[in-house]
C-alpha cells in the first residue's frame, strides 16, 4: 500500500460517483468514474511500456484542481503549482492505476 496516495469513493448530487485522489501534500481531486478510467489506463500504458507519452494531464469536472504527472525514468511525478511534487516508483503508479481502474468496474457502492 502506498504512503504518497490515497483513494475514496465518495457520491456527488450532480456527478454521481466520484474517486477522490489524495497525494501527499496535496489538495485532493476528485474523478468521475470515466476519468478515473482514463487516468488509470494512461498511468498503466507507460508503466507497460506501451505509451511513449511524457505527460498525463487531465482537468477533472468534478475538481478544483487538475492532475498533472510527468513520466520519469523511475516513474511518474504528480504535480501541482504551489505543492510540492509527488515522486511515484513504477509500483505505485502500477497500484495507483489497478486502483483507479476498479473504481469505475466496481458497483457495489449503494447509489
Amino acid at each position: 500500500m502506498s504512503h504518497n496516495f490515497v483513494l475514496a469513493a465518495t457520491r456527488h448530487s450532480a456527478f454521481g460517483r466520484l474517486l477522490t485522489l489524495s497525494v501527499a501534500g496535496q489538495p485532493p481531486r476528485r474523478f468521475t468514474e470515466q476519468e478515473a478510467s482514463i487516468v488509470a489506463r494512461a498511468l498503466a500504458a507507460v508503466v507497460a511500456g506501451r505509451s511513449a507519452e511524457e505527460q498525463i494531464y487531465m482537468s477533472p469536472i468534478a475538481s478544483d484542481r487538475e492532475f498533472s504527472a510527468s513520466v520519469e525514468k523511475g516513474g511518474v511525478v504528480v504535480r501541482l503549482e504551489g505543492c510540492a511534487d509527488v515522486a511515484l516508483d513504477w509500483a505505485e503508479t502500477l497500484e495507483l492505476a489497478r486502483e483507479m481502474a476498479c473504481f469505475g468496474s466496481d458497483r457495489s457502492e449503494a447509489k
